[in-house]
């Protein structure tokens, strides 16, 4: 049989008694009715409560890009700090106010991180326009753009007129140049083939055409006609950081695949027939007809060699018009 009465509010005694065995009486401190809670203290569905859920429930409503993270990290801040200030006022519950004041100090880290990545990046002056023309409209940051032409990985060229950038048969197609200022003309032989403006790559089919680890040399040279500003990437440092910045690797080649098809229409405007129309070289007829090496060979001599064409029998080819 026992008994158990309270002294105080700190202190309650014990008495235990069997039939055969007698315990002496103990006592143990009263630690259950130790509470500090003020009466408001005891209704724990207080305004802050529904004011950090309702945070929470806006954060989450948050739209897609750094602007919408920046935003939900902003919520979930002023959620988790009404939250601890509800722990530490209404319930009185120090681990619950611990716990919501390190998530503060997590979104808060996480808030500088993206506030440092949208940070305004300058850029040499003269890449402005190559950034804003180019790369600014296909999305991409200006902080991949300076890591795409960041000394580590890319270097300025100047050309003088009369300067070659490639020479035929002698330059390695080992690199990509984008001209950010003057002209320069495609030359095969001796015989023009088009003109390269400021914002166009210089050798994109060149680059496109070979691969890494093979020495291939240009079939055209590329000559400066006034003076020339070109930023230039080798093509191991490029692919290096093509493999680290995949959505940078995915605009470059759109970027390339568009330049090397105004580089093919601007070669088709000079083919033509007798009767002065363009040859379309879409056309089945003619790309069909240059599937063997003897009429390819052909079809090249006549875009170099003169700017008139007769029909070469019913497959379409066209030859040259001689003069003599």
């Amino acid at each position: 049989m026992s008994s158990m009465v309270f002294l105080n509010d700190d202190v309650m005694f014990f008495n235990v008694t069997s039939p055969n065995v007698t315990f002496p009486n103990v006592t143990f401190p009263n630690r259950t009715l130790n509470v500090t809670c003020t009466p408001e203290q005891q209704h724990p569905q207080h305004a802050l409560y529904h004011l950090a859920n309702i945070c929470y429930i806006v954060s989450y409503l948050a739209p897609r890009g750094k602007r919408g993270l920046l935003f939900m990290h902003s919520l979930l801040i002023l959620g988790f700090f009404l939250f601890a200030m509800w722990a530490w006022n209404i319930v009185c519950s120090p681990n619950i106010f611990s716990w919501n004041f390190f998530f503060v100090l997590l979104n808060l880290g996480q808030v500088l991180q993206i506030l440092y990545s949208m940070r305004k990046v300058k850029l040499p002056l003269e890449l402005e326009d190559i950034y804003r023309i180019l790369f600014q409209p296909l999305q991409v940051s200006r902080l991949s753009f300076q890591k795409l032409v960041s000394p580590e990985c890319a270097q300025m060229l100047n050309l003088h007129p009369g300067e070659a950038y490639a020479m035929q048969g002698l330059t390695r197609t080992d690199r990509l140049g984008l001209l950010i200022k003057g002209k320069a003309n495609v030359i095969s032989g001796q015989h023009f083939l088009h003109q390269i403006q400021a914002n166009e790559f210089l050798d994109s089919p060149e680059f496109e055409s070979s691969r890494s680890g093979v020495e291939e040399k240009f079939k055209v040279s590329i000559i400066a006609t006034t003076p020339c500003r070109a930023v230039v990437w080798q093509r191991q440092s490029l692919e290096y950081l093509l493999i680290k910045e995949t959505h940078l690797s995915n605009i470059l080649a759109l970027l390339l695949s568009t330049d090397i098809t105004k580089k093919l229409y601007s070669m088709n405007d000079k083919m033509v027939t007798e009767k002065g129309s363009h040859l379309d070289i879409r056309l089945p007829s003619f790309t069909g007809s240059i599937a063997s090496h003897e009429e390819a060979k052909k079809v090249t001599e006549s875009v170099l060699g003169c700017r008139e064409f007769v029909p070469l029998g019913a497959n379409g080819l066209m030859q040259p018009l001689r003069t003599d």
